[in-house]
This record gives C-alpha cells, sequence and structure tokens, in this order.
C-alpha cells in the first residue's frame, strides 16, 4: 500500500446499514424496557405484591447496555464519522450509569429512580438519532 492511498481521504461514505441495524434493535431493547418498567409499576400498585414483576425490566436492561455496546463497536469497525462515534460513546456511558441510578432509586432516594426514567429518554432520542444516521448513509452509499 503507498503513502498517498493510505492518507487519501476515503471516496465513499462509511457504510449505515449495519449501524442502522443494530441501532435499531436497540431501540426495540429501549421500547421493550419502557413497558416492562410499566407492567412493573402497575403490577405492584394494584396487587400489592413484589412479585418480582422488575426482574425481567433488570434482565433487559442488561441486554440494552450489550446492544449499547454493539452500536459502538459497529461505528468503530465500520468507521462512521466522529459524530456518530461519539454519540454512540455517550450511549455506553449512558448505559452504564442505568444500573447505578435505578440501584440509588431503589436503596436511597427516589430521585434517582427519576434519573434512571430521564437518562433512559435520553438514550433513546440518541439512538434515534443514530438509526437516523445509518440510514442516510445508507441511501447515501
Amino acid at each position: 500500500m503507498s503513502e498517498a492511498s493510505r492518507s487519501a481521504p476515503r471516496s465513499t461514505p462509511a457504510p449505515g446499514r449495519p449501524l442502522a441495524i443494530v441501532a435499531g434493535v436497540t431501540m426495540f431493547f429501549i421500547a421493550l424496557q419502557f413497558v416492562l418498567a410499566g407492567y412493573g409499576i402497575f403490577e405492584r400498585q394494584y396487587h400489592k405484591a413484589d412479585d418480582g414483576w422488575f426482574e425481567p425490566h433488570q434482565a433487559v436492561g442488561y441486554l440494552t447496555i450489550l446492544s449499547i455496546i454493539a452500536v459502538l463497536v459497529v461505528a468503530l469497525v465500520t468507521r462512521q464519522e466522529r459524530g456518530v462515534v461519539l454519540r454512540a460513546v455517550a450511549l455506553v456511558v449512558l448505559g452504564v450509569l442505568q444500573p447505578l441510578l435505578a440501584g440509588l432509586g431503589g436503596d436511597t432516594s427516589p430521585w434517582y429512580g427519576v434519573l434512571h426514567a430521564a437518562v433512559a429518554v435520553a438514550i433513546a432520542a440518541i439512538d434515534g438519532v443514530l438509526i437516523g444516521q445509518g440510514i442516510r448513509a445508507s441511501a447515501r452509499s
């Protein structure tokens, strides 16, 4: 490989389809998280029992974090532009914070639980932007 070919700018855009697919799978997990959390809250409210309805939410939460990490890996492997990679890094940071916030919300102050929900909305928003960027990059190539 010559020096000129290594330093020449890439003439084709980064493939966006893998990013859109992995970010789309992540969005599915995020939506499922909201459903499971809502079900757990109303199950506890109406049946006055803590019979483990948040356990599926917790389990899918860890799958969601793995999916978020996959978004970052795909962004890096497919050599996405800097903004895409930075958004993917932000997703990982926020995703890793989620179990901590949930634990603090259950053990200390409910405001951490509120922050847990707000961060989930931010994660969904950033992931939605990444889906759009992946679709646009796919359309360009």
